[in-house]
């Protein structure tokens, strides 16, 4: 299909959208929703009837009128429980309906049958909803996980991404969903992103490098594992979405306090590399609580929850416990020897260190009632963790001293806000506002020095801090905007909405900062003659250059959820997300010289990418005991950002290397007075650049996905 008619095409199905004349689904993202019809004991629908929801523990309450119809849509209601619902209309007695809980996103269906005044009370006919799965706003493949669900699934890690194992299609392991990896997964917390972007991390979240969790547990009060959810409002994944809400206050102060440990002590008897050694020394701690309650009663409500975490873990050397240990520490001593006393380098030693993980997290949380037709959330949450590196201790062909180690620190400051407003009896609004900011910081663990490797016969040896991070940090800047508009006309809930990205990165990496050298033998060190040497270094004026570079990502979206029939819904609708790039990457003129047509100024810009999606549920059995559901639909997502950097950091013009070997090049343990080009064993005096090149029609992500699945209600309360 040509691009011309593809884009009328698109234009035509938003036209319909909002045109059309005739759902009642409406649920939100991080909120849930009611709806139901209000009668007569003859059928006859009654317009104007009053409904009233109050939510017990909070007293919040959230009204509207029934329309010219019968029907109701109550919106942006607070998950959770109990609800008790009223529904009055004058020359009618009034009827309630209690003990009613939401589950995130669900949109709970109650039917009112009102009796005059004189005549005896019937009672109150409650349709079709029998819980969240068989559920009429149901359609594609996603799974809840309750504060229940998470307070009975045991969890080593504590970390709430450890439950999108629920759901099948999330893997057991690094949090693949659908068979992609993690980084195309997408984590809201309260309606904002919460992912490690720039995609360093292995758990996909903000603090990944250093392996905590993004949030306290503690904090979490529910959250869906989504994976083709129809709803055009889920966007920003290929892979899966986890989409969690946290705590909040009620009328009454409720808290608790926890603490979790486990050591060596609680590690089996299997034994450690043989059976007369013990498993190591080694401590996992955790402490927290939680406390929550009124400001003003039925008003203004807080959360606070604090979290500690502790592990301190001795690493050896493996090659000084199995092989030839003594051999190996012949070597550790010499290369040790040498270093020290020929050339001046603090080589500290190679014995046990003790690696440390500690890890503080703070969240703060306020809910304000400012009227029954509109609520504030306003929340913050800080993470502050470490953790020490201790590589190539595990290997039986390597051995590392204590320089060599290194660790990261990792903060993490997200704030959000929520304003929740509904407009009469068939309109409401939701606005989400989020800032979050990520600094981690690489660093050695001892003085600057630049690293030493040295093959001696079967062993490596490795000495000096690592070099990936003598000059390694990384700052994200998150700023998003999303703004929901719904409204209700007839058989029809028509959203309309815009979800917008302002991501800025700054990447400052340079290897090999302070000189990496590599040596054959002990001999070779020595005699000061290395095999290969590297140092990278800036070519601006600032030795500590970093890449910086931002992304803008726009997105707007409508759609309709028609209820067909009683028992028969379609949700349809269409995204479209436009990323830009509003830095351009240095320009280097030598590229088009060699390269003709090839540009480092060049990158992706403005490339529209539309998802359509269609999903459907039949109440077949019309009492919601068997249900029918699925869709069809694509998915659109981003790439690891780290990608993309690469484009702004190495295009020649930020930095240089300079290379060589031999004994003209020497040892130069200094790291601040390493060899430049032009200085003996590096050849001419030239400078070497790495420089990386993007098409500029690259486009973001897609996938296409369709399910559809059977549920009933069997025997014993079983779902199957």
């Amino acid at each position: 299909m040509k691009k011309s008619y593809f884009y009328k095409f698109i234009f035509a199905f938003i036209l319909l959208l909002v045109t059309s004349s005739g759902s009642l689904f409406a649920q939100g993202v991080t909120t849930a929703a009611m709806h139901g019809t209000v009668t007569t004991e003859d059928g006859e629908v009654l317009p104007s009837a009053n409904v009233i929801a109050v939510h017990q523990p909070s007293g919040t309450q959230y009204g509207v009128s029934s329309r010219v119809d019968g029907r109701f849509n109550l919106l942006k209601l607070r998950t959770g429980g109990p609800y008790t619902i009223t529904v009055s209309f004058v020359g009618y007695t009034s009827q309630q309906q209690e003990n009613i809980t939401l589950r995130l996103s669900q949109n709970y269906e109650v039917n009112f049958t009102l009796s005059p005044e004189e005549v005896e009370i019937t009672g109150v006919t409650v349709i079709g909803e029998k819980n969240a799965i068989l559920s009429g706003s149901r359609t594609g493949a996603t799974q809840n996980v309750t504060t229940k669900d998470i307070e009975a699934v045991p969890t080593i890690n504590r970390q709430f991404q450890d439950f999108s194992k629920l759901s099948p299609q999330f893997s057991g392991t690094g949090n693949s969903a659908a068979g992609r990896n993690n980084r195309y997964n997408n984590i809201q917390i309260d309606g904002t992103q919460h992912n490690d972007l720039f995609g360093l991390g292995a758990t996909g979240a903000p603090g990944g490098q250093v392996n905590t969790a993004p949030i306290s547990l503690d904090a979490i009060e529910e959250f869906q594992v989504v994976i083709a959810p129809y709803d055009i409002r889920f966007g920003s994944f290929t892979g899966g979405g986890i989409n969690a809400i946290t705590r909040s206050g009620t009328n009454k102060f409720h808290g608790s306090v926890y603490g979790f440990g486990r050591n060596e002590s609680l590690v089996g008897d299997a034994g450690f590399l043989d059976e007369d050694k013990e498993f190591p020394e080694f401590k996992n701690y955790q402490y927290g609580l939680r406390i929550g309650g009124p400001i003003m009663e039925n008003e203004l409500f807080f959360f606070l929850s604090g979290e500690l975490t502790t592990r301190d873990q001795p690493f050896t050397n493996l090659t000084l416990q199995t092989g030839d240990v003594t051999g190996n520490t012949a070597s550790a001593d010499r290369l040790q020897g040498v270093l020290n006393n020929q050339y001046g380098y603090k080589s500290l030693g190679y014995g046990t260190v003790t690696a440390k993980q500690p890890s503080n997290k703070l969240f703060a949380r306020l809910d304000w009632n400012l009227s029954q037709d509109h609520t504030l959330t306003l929340r913050h949450n800080f993470v502050d963790a470490d953790r020490d590196f201790m590589n190539n201790r595990n290997s039986s062909s390597h051995l590392a001293f204590e320089t060599y180690n290194y660790s990261i620190n990792s903060a993490t400051n997200s704030t959000a806000t929520q304003l929740n407003s509904t407009f009469g009896n068939n309109m409401s609004n939701e606005l989400i506002i989020g800032f979050t900011t990520i600094r981690d910081r690489r660093a050695g663990l001892q003085d600057p020095l630049p690293e030493v490797q040295v093959d001696e016969g079967s062993l490596t040896l490795h000495i000096g801090p690592d070099r990936f991070s003598s000059a390694n940090e990384l700052d994200q800047d998150i700023f998003e905007i999303t703004d929901n508009f719904t409204y209700i006309t007839g058989d029809h809930a028509l959203t309309f909405g815009t979800h917008n990205e302002f991501f800025s990165f700054r990447n400052l990496f340079i290897r090999s900062f302070f000189g990496y050298y590599e040596f054959d033998s002990i001999d070779d060190l020595e005699a000061g003659s290395p095999s290969f040497f590297q140092r990278v270094f800036s070519r601006t004026s600032d030795p500590n250059q970093a890449a910086e570079f931002g992304v803008n990502q726009f997105g707007v979206y409508a759609q309709d959820e028609w209820s067909v029939v009683p028992n028969f819904k379609v949700t349809a609708g269409v995204r479209v997300d436009i990323p830009f790039l509003p830095d351009t990457p240095e320009e280097n003129d030598s590229i088009p010289v060699y390269f003709p047509g090839y540009s480092t100024t060049t990158v992706p810009d403005g490339n529209l990418l539309f998802s359509p999606r269609v999903g459907f549920n039949w109440d077949v059995s019309e009492n919601r005991t068997t249900q029918i559901r699925g869709g069809v639909g694509i998915f659109t997502g981003r790439i690891p950002y780290v990608w993309l950097s690469n484009s702004y950091g190495n295009t020649g013009t930020l930095y240089a290397e300079v290379r060589g070997s031999g004994s003209d090049l020497g040892f130069h343990p200094d790291p601040f007075n390493q060899p430049g080009p032009g200085d003996p064993g590096t050849g001419s005096a030239r400078l070497q650049s790495e420089v990386d090149l993007i098409d500029g029609d690259f486009k973001f992500p897609q996938v296409l996905r369709f399910n559809a699945a059977v549920d009933r209600q069997l025997p014993w309360d079983i779902i199957g």
